[in-house]
This record gives structure tokens, C-alpha cells and sequence, in this order.
């Protein structure tokens, strides 16, 4: 073998390892232990040594040159680059694919515990990455528990201040706000005592993580829940940190506690019996019934909301339900008998609570989440303490954009009209417009509004869902007089027949202020069409009139009354049976008002001609048909509606 003269000593004795180790392992860590023995102080030789064994796959003794190295070696390049593997073959060591991280990980075992806290710490402390440096703090806190009392304060203090200092730290879900909710608070969690952090402190930690995984579940905006920021359970783990940080300011643990077979109605039982031990000095602004209440509340919220849209089959559009001001019909047998106590004085003297009713019984649970998160509503806003620190809360939990559908829903329950429609008229999403111009209409209606409930008819009409045809709702109407709220499913029929409802009604209920409007009469018969049956109880009444006064006029008859039913009862009231009334029904006869008799033979023929097409159109669409008059003859519809 051939020597290089100009090798040095240290070198000659590396290389000759090196040789050796392939083909002969025993030989090479003679020399290497050779090496180590001559040159205690030498690097190159101390690194070697360690590259060997740890190559050969000796734990033992890669460990023990490990241990050496740190201890005498801390400023070398060459064992920063290892030590930084080490700490990341810790921080993946569930990563069983890996060999070397393993052998690391194992490594690692094998060094005393004195110089596993040394390296830790030693690495946090020298590194300048602000988010390697808590990531290593953090795993000396999980590589050692003895050290969280320590060190723990100032591991929070670095990641909200490197939050509050990084371009995206003013979105809840980054980095450092992940690290500090998702794994240093469970860390801490499992501490068996105290810790010595201020009321003040937890109390922002908490605000910290509600404000984390409300934003990670897309309360507030769209987030990127990529395999990095994948959480699971978030729920219960933003429980787990409200729990923690109960016991840690003495909270009830009754209150804080989530996991153990809990639901929303046992659980509001628990908020309602805490109120009730206070006395009533007790001041409702404590942070205990604060937070607790206000993590329930959105809960629910989230629950609430979720209901709204019902998971559908593979291959079916969603469907969106939403509360509306419905309707209720005294002819009908009442739902529920209403007990004097509960009946009105006046419309404005006495609140009467309404009947709340859905689209089909498996839609139950919308009803009950929205009684809880009205229940916890009323209680937030119980007294002006409270109320200002949820406020106070809310300017960093941003809940404005999940509340706003809820608070809707909530000012219609509790007949808050003009605070609804302030809240319907702050709305500018496109995606949204259809919706809210069906709550105004419906909110103008019931304030008895009728020309103004046009507008937002004519509004919504072009905006109807073509995605989701739907059908027409059997529960728009209950029996009784009581306040009727519906929650009805977003879909083309269901929304136009809401509205057609409506317009039925302003025009039927608007009637009083004229003695005898064939032009009503006519727009009546008209919308009446689209819901029938349902609606045939408007007719008779109408033929009356028309009978009484022997004639009726309306030139819109031919465009859009098709229904063979209607046809019928007018075409009987022509007859003599019928009493030969005048049906001018014909724009291009003129003024001339036709009856059986006359000797006019071919107008009375083509009436009946114009009666017969009518009938057979009977099979058109009968949506279509109506849209197309509300549109169209919007003028003559809001003659009938000042």
C-alpha cells in the first residue's frame, strides 16, 4: 500500500479506519480507538470515530463519541450539521420508513440524560431560525417534563411575539399560533401541577386557541388544510385546552368538562344551574362563564349552521334551508292549542312564541340547535357586563360572518323587524342576494308593507337556484293564528312559491281599500295557480263578488290563467246557469263588455274559443308562467298593492 508522505499523523490513522472497514471491521475500530487514544483533542479524529460506529450501526458506541463531541467540540460546523439531524430524526421519530432517523432516534436513547438536556438546550439556544429555535424548546420540554416550569413562559412569550412579528400572524392558523395551541397547551396539559403563569396569560391563551380553531374550521375565511395544518377533532381539542386552562384558574370543572358523554342540552342544564348558584351580586362578566358560554355558543353556531345545509346523496345538489316568515290560517286546525298566557293583547304588547316548523322530520335537529344558540344569545346578552365582554371577545374571534345568519333568524323570532332588515340590508354578497331579498319580502309583508314587498320580488326572481329544481313545500301553512317560522329549503320551487305565497297575499289582504278591483280578482286567480290546491280556498269568495256584480274584466286572462279548475268556475258563471254574467276577457273587442245574450253570436263563439285554448294549455309550466307575470306586468300588479 502506498503511504502519502505529506498525510499528517491524525489523517494517516483516519484513513487507515477507513480502509479497514469495509473489509475488515475489527481492524478498523482498532484504529479507530487508536486514533482516539493519540488524539484526544483532535476533531476531525473525535468525528471519525463517531462517522464509524455510526456506520457500523453500534448504537452503544456511536452514542458514547456522540456524547464526546458535544462535550468538547460545541462550535464545529461539521457537528451542527449532525446535531441538526439528530433533532429532526427526534421531532419524526414516529417516521418508521427512515433508517437513519431511526438509528438516530435511538442514538439519542442511549446518551445520558445530562447531555440530552445540554444538546437541547445548547440547540435552542444557538439557533438563529426563530421557529427551529421553538420547535427545539419544545422538544426539550417533551424530552423533559422537569424542565416546563423553567422554560415554559419563555416559550410563549417567543412564539407570540414571532406571531405578532411574521408576514401572515395576522391569520389565527400559521406556524407559531399551531405550535403554541396544537402542541405546547397539550404539552402543558398534561403537567400534574400548576404552573406558574398569569391569570392574564391564560386567559390569553385561551382567547388564542378559540381563535385558532374557530379560523381552522372555516368560521371566519377559507383556509388551507393541507397534510401540514390537518387537525384532527379540532372541536375536542379546543375542549381539551379549555379544560386545561380551566384547572389551571380554578374554574368548575363541571363547566369545563366536554369529553365525558356530553351533549348540548345537558350541557346548557350545567350553565343554567351555574347562574343559578351565583348570587345575584355575582358579577356576569367573570371570564369563567365568559369563555365557557361563548365556546358552547359557537359550538352550537357551527352545529346550527352545519344543519342548515343536510348532507345529500352521492350525486344530488346540497339543499340550503333558511328561516322564513311563514304563514298560518285560522280555517285550518291549530298545531298547538295556545293558552291565554301565551295569547296576544295586541300585535305589539305581548311576545307570543311562535311556531317553528321544517321541510321534513329529519330536519328536526335544526329546530333544536337554534333554541340552544337563541338560549345562550338571551343569556350573552342578559346584562351590559356580559354582553360588553363578548364584544370585547368577538373583536378577535371576527364571528361576524357566522353570527349573521343566526342573528337574522333570531330578530325574526322575537318579531326584532327593523333590526332584521338592518341586517339584510348590510348584506352585498352576490351568492347571498337571493336569500336576502326573500327575508325582506317576507319581513315587509308581515309589517303589512305590501307595495314595497314588490320590489324585492322582482329582485329575486332572476337570481332562482337552476342547479336545484327542488319541489313545491307542504308546510308553508299551519293551522291556528299563531306566528308561523319556516325553515324552507332553498331550491327554484320552493323559493318562487314562497314568494307567489306573498305576492298572493298583499294583493288578496289589499283588497279591503277597494270595493270592487276585477284587476285583483284577476292577479288573485292569476298567483293562486301555482300552489293549487293549496290556495283554492281564495276562489270562491272572488266568484261572489264576481257574480254580484255581474261582470268581470281582465285582459290578462288569455296570457296566464290556465288552470281547469279557475277556468271552469268562470266559464260556469257565463253560462245562464251561472248567471250570465259579462266576461270581457278579450283585449281586441274593445270596451264592449259580452254576455250570452246579444246578438253578437261570433263574440260569444270566440270567448268560448279563447276558454277552450286556455284549457288546453293547462299542462305548461306553471312556474315558468308565473314568473313570467310577475316580471312582466309588474305595473299593473302594484296597482293592486297601494
Amino acid at each position: 500500500m502506498e503511504i502519502d508522505l505529506e498525510i499528517s499523523d491524525e489523517d494517516y490513522v483516519i484513513q487507515r479506519a477507513k480502509d479497514s472497514f469495509k473489509s475488515n471491521p475489527v481492524a478498523a475500530k482498532a484504529w479507530v480507538l487508536t486514533a482516539k487514544t493519540l488524539y484526544p483533542n483532535n476533531f476531525a479524529v473525535q468525528f471519525e470515530a463517531y462517522q464509524i460506529e455510526k456506520d457500523a450501526g453500534h448504537i452503544k458506541e456511536a452514542a458514547k463519541c456522540f456524547s464526546d463531541l458535544i462535550t468538547s467540540f460545541q462550535q464545529s460546523p461539521d457537528l451542527w450539521k449532525e446535531i441538526e439531524k439528530v433533532t429532526a430524526a427526534l421531532r419524526a421519530e414516529s417516521d418508521s420508513q427512515d433508517v437513519e432517523k431511526q438509528f438516530l432516534c435511538e442514538m439519542f436513547r442511549h446518551i445520558s440524560s445530562e447531555v440530552q438536556h445540554k444538546l437541547l438546550l445548547f440547540t435552542a439556544d444557538h439557533c438563529e431560525d426563530t421557529m427551529e429555535h421553538c420547535r427545539l424548546l419544545l422538544l426539550l420540554l417533551q424530552r423533559f417534563p422537569t424542565a416546563i416550569s423553567s422554560n415554559v413562559l419563555r416559550l410563549v412569550d417567543t412564539l407570540m411575539s414571532a406571531e405578532k412579528h411574521s408576514i401572515d400572524g395576522h391569520f389565527p392558523v400559521n406556524p407559531y399560533r399551531k405550535l403554541l395551541v396544537c402542541d405546547l397547551l397539550p404539552l402543558l396539559a398534561n403537567e400534574p401541577t400548576k404552573l406558574e403563569l398569569s391569570s392574564k396569560m391564560l386567559h390569553k391563551l385561551l382567547q388564542k386557541a378559540i381563535e385558532f380553531y374557530l379560523c381552522y374550521l372555516g368560521l371566519n375565511t377559507s383556509t388551507i388544510q393541507d397534510s401540514d395544518t390537518k387537525i384532527e377533532d379540532p372541536w375536542g381539542k379546543l375542549f381539551g385546552v379549555l379544560e386545561f386552562i380551566g384547572k389551571q384558574l380554578n374554574w368548575e370543572p363541571y363547566l369545563t368538562n366536554f369529553t365525558t358523554n356530553w351533549s348540548k342540552e345537558s350541557y346548557w342544564q350545567k350553565i343554567i344551574t351555574f347562574c343559578q348558584s351565583k348570587s345575584k351580586g355575582y358579577p356576569l362578566e367573570d371570564k369563567q362563564l365568559l369563555f365557557c358560554l361563548s365556546v358552547f355558543f359557537v359550538h352550537c353556531l357551527f352545529e346550527y349552521n352545519a344543519s342548515l345545509i343536510p348532507e345529500s346523496s352521492p350525486g344530488q345538489t346540497p339543499t340550503t334551508y333558511m328561516m322564513v316568515e311563514a304563514f298560518s290560517d285560522s280555517n285550518l286546525p291549530s298545531l298547538i292549542a295556545e293558552t291565554k298566557s301565551k295569547k296576544r293583547k295586541s300585535d305589539a304588547d305581548v311576545f307570543t312564541t311562535p311556531s317553528v316548523t321544517v321541510e321534513k322530520p329529519e330536519l328536526k335537529n335544526i329546530q333544536s340547535n337554534f333554541m340552544i344558540c337563541m338560549n345562550c344569545w338571551d343569556l350573552l346578552n342578559s346584562s351590559e357586563n356580559l354582553q360588553r365582554e363578548f364584544i370585547k371577545l368577538n373583536a378577535h374571534l371576527k364571528l361576524d360572518l357566522i353570527l349573521s345568519g343566526f342573528v337574522i333568524d333570531y330578530a325574526l323570532y322575537k318579531n326584532l323587524y327593523d333590526e332584521a332588515l338592518m341586517f339584510l340590508h348590510k348584506i352585498t354578497d352576490t351568492t347571498l342576494l337571493a336569500q336576502k331579498y326573500l327575508r325582506i319580502t317576507g319581513i315587509l309583508y308581515v309589517k303589512k308593507n305590501y307595495s314595497s314587498c314588490l320590489e324585492p320580488i322582482l329582485l329575486a326572481l332572476p337570481l332562482l337556484p337552476t342547479n336545484n329544481v327542488g319541489s313545491l313545500s307542504n308546510n308553508l301553512i299551519i293551522g291556528g293564528n299563531q306566528k308561523h317560522l319556516h325553515y324552507l329549503p332553498l331550491t327554484r320551487m320552493a323559493i318562487l312559491q314562497y314568494l307567489v305565497k306573498v305576492l298572493l297575499r298583499c294583493v288578496r289582504e289589499n283588497m279591503a281599500k277597494h270595493s270592487y278591483s276585477e284587476l285583483s280578482i284577476g292577479h288573485t286567480f292569476v298567483l293562486s295557480q301555482l300552489d293549487w290546491p293549496q290556495e283554492e280556498d281564495f276562489i270562491p269568495p272572488l266568484l261572489e263578488q264576481i257574480q254580484q256584480h255581474r261582470s268581470f274584466q281582465y285582459h290578462n286572462f288569455q296570457n296566464y290563467i290556465i288552470n281547469v279548475d279557475i277556468l271552469e268556475e268562470i266559464t260556469y258563471l257565463w253560462t245562464s246557469q251561472g248567471g250570465q254574467i259579462q266576461l270581457d276577457i278579450l283585449p281586441h273587442l274593445g270596451q264592449r263588455r259580452i254576455g250570452t245574450r246579444g246578438a253578437d253570436k261570433g263574440v260569444k263563439e270566440e270567448i268560448k274559443q279563447a276558454i277552450r285554448r286556455q284549457i288546453a294549455r293547462s299542462n305548461e309550466r306553471v312556474d315558468e308562467l308565473l314568473v313570467n307575470f310577475i316580471l312582466n306586468e309588474r305595473a299593473q300588479i302594484l296597482q293592486t298593492l297601494v
